[in-house]
């Protein structure tokens, strides 16, 4: 009895666990968020079409010029052709749900292949062709789809932000908040137009009120085929890329370190105690235990940075106009929270040459801390850039390197650099 559970268990894992952790955060087929370098999100709607919701949405839509992507049941498509021809009649972009919305994870081979094969086939029978876009029901993965997967035409695509519009409990103004405090750059946001009893009418009423406060903030809001999208990550890429990211939300949430709601940010920062005698260029000494702010860079944004420049040059001159930007919002923190007893800001980076070398003073650090920062600035190039692994080849050594620069000599660079600094959000 015991093998036989075991030998389910082992099929379970192969057949269902394992393709779903890999499809749903690792494989580069699967599009789980877009360009986070320019201010724009990506509407997606799933479960519809609704015979009332789906028209009221697209008339929000359309009065606000906002075109968006819908996954569509086919089982749903069936019953209300019509609907499926107007979205697709207002520049809309088309995707598969699968035809009953059944759980992916439980269902055998050939179910899976009927559920999304006789969806292509019944939305081909009312617009002549097949959905550009594969999302399967709450986003599960088995097996068995790898040969939809395999298919080039295909582009599986997932969600960053959920609105959450799907829980039966949630309030208008809960759909709102929740996606109003964590929208950012290239996000693709999850609603849906078609859930049974009446939930979806709560997206509807909650769409105007979101559309208004996004646009005010400086975003777009695209479809899918609209917008502009990550280039595809190879698979160790990815993998590095998550095992990263999930280091850098433990050091978050271990350390006391402060990140503003500033998607042009490019700094986080924490308040730090000095703990050898320091004198900067311009005199000023730091003594031990005299406060320092300690600045990091944030990485998704360096990332973008990275992965919309192939030379080093361009991307050097983005980050210094995004710094100057980042280092001002920092230094009006510190006025606005009268925090006065800061001497100096300090960071360890491979980007030293875009500072400022009449005002910064720049130490080496100790052989073994290089080793790290170097390994892990690499770490940033290879994930993230286009090229991968090749971003390295024919680059001269990255060099880590500890800058300093003390408060009075920050704040004048600052203003005399701020004022020529064009801000794509202002």
């Amino acid at each position: 009895m015991l093998f036989l559970i075991l030998l389910f268990l082992s099929i379970l894992s192969v057949y269902t666990l394992i393709p779903d952790l890999w499809f749903r955060f690792i494989s580069p087929k699967v599009l789980r968020k877009g360009d986070a370098s320019r201010k724009h999100v990506f509407f997606t709607f799933d479960d519809g079409p609704h015979p009332v919701y789906t028209s009221e949405i697209l008339d929000i839509l359309e009065k606000n010029n906002i075109k968006a992507t819908f996954f569509f049941l086919g089982k749903k498509a069936q019953e209300l052709p019509e609907i499926v021809r107007l979205v697709k009649s207002k520049g809309h972009s088309i995707g598969s749900h699968g035809y009953s919305h059944k759980p992916i994870w439980l269902l055998p081979p050939n179910v899976t292949k009927r559920e999304f094969e006789k969806t292509d086939s019944i939305i081909y029978s009312i617009l002549n062709e097949k959905p550009q876009y594969v999302r399967p029901p709450w986003g599960g993965f088995n097996l068995s789809l790898l040969r939809i997967l395999n298919n080039e035409k295909r582009q599986f695509v997932l969600w960053s932000l959920d609105s959450r519009d799907w829980q039966r409990g949630i309030s208008i103004e809960n759909i709102v908040k929740r996606v109003l405090e964590r929208i950012e750059p290239g996000d693709i946001i999850l609603f849906h137009d078609g859930r049974w009893d009446d939930i979806s009418r709560k997206t509807v009423e909650a769409l105007p009120l979101l559309i208004e406060e996004i646009k005010k903030r400086g975003y777009e809001i695209s479809s899918l085929s609209e917008g502009k999208l990550y280039k595809k990550s190879t698979a160790l890429n990815l993998l590095i890329r998550f095992i990263w990211l999930l280091i850098d939300k433990i050091f978050y949430k271990v350390t006391k370190t402060i990140r503003l709601n500033d998607p042009e940010m490019l700094l986080s920062f924490s308040i730090n105690k000095n703990r050898k005698r320091i004198i900067l260029r311009d005199g000023t000494v730091i003594d031990r235990g005299d406060k320092y702010i300690e600045i990091h860079f944030l990485n998704e944004a360096i990332s973008s940075v990275l992965k919309n420049h192939q030379s080093l040059m361009g991307a050097s001159r983005e980050i210094k106009r995004r710094l100057i930007y980042s280092l001002d919002k920092i230094l009006k923190y510190l006025e606005d929270n009268k925090i006065s007893d800061v001497k100096a800001f300090h960071g360890i980076t491979v980007l030293y040459r875009i500072a400022d070398l009449n005002i910064s003073t720049i130490l080496d650090i100790n052989p073994i801390l290089r080793f790290f920062v170097n390994l892990y600035e690499k770490l940033i190039l290879v994930s993230y850039h286009p090229d991968g692994f090749g971003r390295l080849k024919g680059k001269g050594k990255l060099t880590p390197k500890s800058i300093w620069i003390s408060v009075p000599a920050l704040k004048e660079f600052v203003e005399r650099h701020k004022n020529r600094v064009i801000l794509k959000s202002k």
